[in-house]
C-alpha cells in the first residue's frame, strides 16, 4: 500500500498498520526515535494489541510457552527438534532468576552494613 506523509508529502510504502508519517518527520523538533514512535502510536494505535515484553525472563517464558504449545502440542518430547532449544531456554531462565536473586541479596546486604 502506498501512503503520503502528511508532513512533507514523501511517498511511503508499507502495510496498513504501519506509520502514516515518515521517520524524518517523526524525529523533527528534536524528538528521539522513541518519542517519535510514541507520538505515532498515540495518533494511530498499534493494530496488534499483544503486550510487548521487555523483561528477558518474561520473553524466555513466552517463547517456552509457545514452543510447548505450538511445537510440542502440550507434551514435552525429548526427540523433537526444538527440545534442546526449550531446555536451553529453561536453563537460561533459571540462571537469570538466580542472578536476579543474588543481586537482591547483595543489595540487601549493603543496606544492612550501612
Amino acid at each position: 500500500m502506498t501512503k503520503t506523509c502528511p508532513e512533507c508529502g514523501l511517498s511511503l510504502q508499507g502495510r496498513d498498520n504501519e506509520s502514516d508519517t515518515c521517520s524524518d518527520c517523526l524525529l523533527t523538533d528534536n524528538y528521539s526515535t522513541i518519542e517519535g514512535v510514541i507520538r505515532q502510536t498515540i495518533n494511530q494505535p498499534i493494530m496488534n494489541k499483544k503486550e510487548i515484553l521487555l523483561d528477558p525472563i518474561e520473553m524466555s517464558e513466552a517463547l517456552m510457552l509457545h514452543i510447548f504449545n505450538a511445537e510440542f502440542g502440550g507434551e514435552l518430547d525429548p526427540n523433537h527438534r526444538f527440545f534442546e532449544c526449550y531446555l536451553q531456554l529453561q536453563l537460561l531462565k533459571e540462571k537469570m532468576l538466580k542472578d536476579e536473586e543474588d543481586a537482591v541479596i547483595a543489595i540487601e546486604g549493603d543496606e544492612v552494613k550501612s
